[in-house]
C-alpha cells in the first residue's frame, strides 16, 4: 500500500492539473476532514506557485559565465539558455556545454520547493532508467549530478523534434512512410522493455522527430513516470499516483484506467503504441474523450472496442477530408489504404484482454 508521502504526491500532482478555482473543491473532496493532509498539498502547491521563473527563484545556487550577452546561469560546464518544457516539479532546460565538447543539450531538474523525497526518488528512477538504455530511438543520457543542495539533475540529448502526428501532418507523410517511422519507435520500445523499463506514458508528444541528413529520426524522450519491471532503479521508494491516472488520458491503457497502477507489464506500452498508430492512420484518437466526465473516460476505457481507422474515417465528417490530404491523397484511397492490415494490427494492439495483444 502507498505510504503518506505517495498519498500527497499523488493528490498534488492531481490538484495542480486543474484550474486555481477548481482545486478548492477538489481537496475538499480528496481530504474531508483531514486538515493535516491537506495543508501538506497546499503547502506544495504554494511552493509551486512562487517558484515562478528558474532565474527569478533558482532550484539551487548558480555560478554565472560572462559572454557576449552578458551573464547567464551555469551548471558546471553548461551554460542555462530557456526553459524548453516543465511539469509541476520539474523543468527541462535547453543549455549550451563547451567543455569538453561544444554541443546543445537538455537539462532535466527538479523545480524549487519540489524535493521531496518521493519527487526525488522519481527523479532518481527516470534518470536511471535512461542511463540503461542505449538506442537510436531514445534521447541518450550524457551527464548526471546534483547540485550544492542536494537536488539531483541530469544532461541528456537535446532533441529539437517535433511530436510524431505533427511531424507526419506537416510534412504529408504517406500511410506507408509513417509506418516505416513508428517501426523504429517500436524498435526504441523495444529496447527498453528488454531492459525491462515500461515507459507508461507513450504519446506523439513524448515521440519527438527530427531530421538528420534529411531523413525522420524518431526519439523516445520523457520516462518520467517509467516502471521497472524486474529490477531496483533507485533505493529510494518511486510513488505512484493514487486516485489519479498515470499517463495520458486518449492512450491510457484499460489496465491503467483499472488499476492502482501495480499491474502493468509491457503490453500497457503496445496499447499506448496503438493508440499513437491509430491517429497517424486517420488523424483521431481511438474514443472521443473531451466532453465525457470522469467515470465516462475510464468505463470507456476499460469496456469499448475502438472502431477500425477505416471505420472511424466514414464516419468523421470534414474532418477526414483533411486527414487524407496530410497523408498525401484522398478520402475514397485512404480507407482503401487502411482496410486490412493496417486496420487490424491497430485493433490488435487496442486490444482490451491482454491475453490476445501481440507483445512488440
Amino acid at each position: 500500500m502507498p505510504d503518506h508521502g505517495e498519498h500527497v504526491a499523488a493528490l498534488f500532482e492531481a490538484a495542480l492539473s486543474l484550474d486555481p478555482a477548481q482545486r478548492s473543491a477538489f481537496l475538499n473532496r480528496a481530504c474531508g476532514d483531514n486538515g493535516s493532509l491537506r495543508q501538506e498539498v497546499e503547502e506544495l502547491l504554494q511552493a509551486d506557485a512562487e517558484a515562478g521563473s528558474f532565474l527569478r527563484d533558482p532550484v539551487f545556487r548558480l555560478s554565472t559565465a560572462d559572454n557576449d550577452h552578458g551573464s547567464q546561469a551555469t551548471i558546471g560546464p553548461y551554460t542555462l539558455l530557456e526553459v524548453i518544457g516543465q511539469g509541476g516539479m520539474g523543468e527541462v532546460w535547453l543549455a549550451e556545454q563547451r567543455q569538453p565538447v561544444r554541443r546543445r543539450v537538455a537539462i532535466k531538474l527538479i523545480k524549487v520547493g519540489m524535493d521531496t523525497k518521493e519527487v526525488v526518488a522519481r527523479f532518481e528512477s527516470e534518470r536511471q532508467a535512461l542511463a540503461l538504455m542505449d538506442h537510436p530511438a531514445i534521447a541518450k543520457v550524457f551527464d548526471a549530478g546534483s547540485t550544492p543542495e542536494g537536488r539531483p539533475y541530469f544532461v541528456m540529448e537535446y532533441v529539437p523534434g517535433l511530436p510524431i502526428t505533427e511531424y507526419c501532418d506537416k510534412h504529408k507523410l504517406t500511410v506507408r512512410q509513417r509506418l516505416e517511422l513508428l517501426i523504429r519507435v517500436c524498435d526504441g520500445v523495444q529496447h527498453a522493455h528488454q531492459k525491462a523499463i515500461i515507459h507508461r506514458d507513450l504519446k506523439p508528444s513524448n515521440i519527438l522527430v527530427s531530421e538528420v541528413d534529411g531523413k525522420p529520426v524518431p526519439r523516445i524522450i520523457d520516462f518520467g513516470v517509467s516502471k521497472a519491471i524486474s529490477q531496483t532503479l533507485t533505493t529510494r521508494t518511486v510513488y505512484t499516483r493514487i486516485g489519479t491516472l498515470i499517463g495520458t488520458v486518449g492512450y491510457l491503457s484499460p489496465e491503467q484506467a483499472n488499476s492502482d497502477g501495480e499491474d502493468l507489464d509491457t503490453r500497457t506500452d503496445v496499447y499506448s503504441l496503438g493508440a499513437v498508430l491509430y491517429e497517424l492512420l486517420c488523424g483521431a484518437l481511438p474514443f472521443d474523450l473531451r466532453k465525457a466526465a470522469y467515470d465516462e473516460v475510464l468505463r470507456k476505457l476499460r469496456e469499448e472496442d475502438a472502431p477500425r481507422p477505416s471505420t472511424k474515417l466514414r464516419t468523421s465528417g470534414e474532418f477526414s477530408r483533411v486527414a487524407a490530404a496530410n497523408r498525401g491523397t484522398d478520402l475514397s484511397t485512404l480507407r482503401r489504404q487502411l482496410s486490412g492490415d493496417p486496420d487490424s494490427i491497430a485493433l490488435k494492439a487496442l486490444e482490451k484482454d491482454r491475453a490476445l495483444t501481440a507483445g512488440t
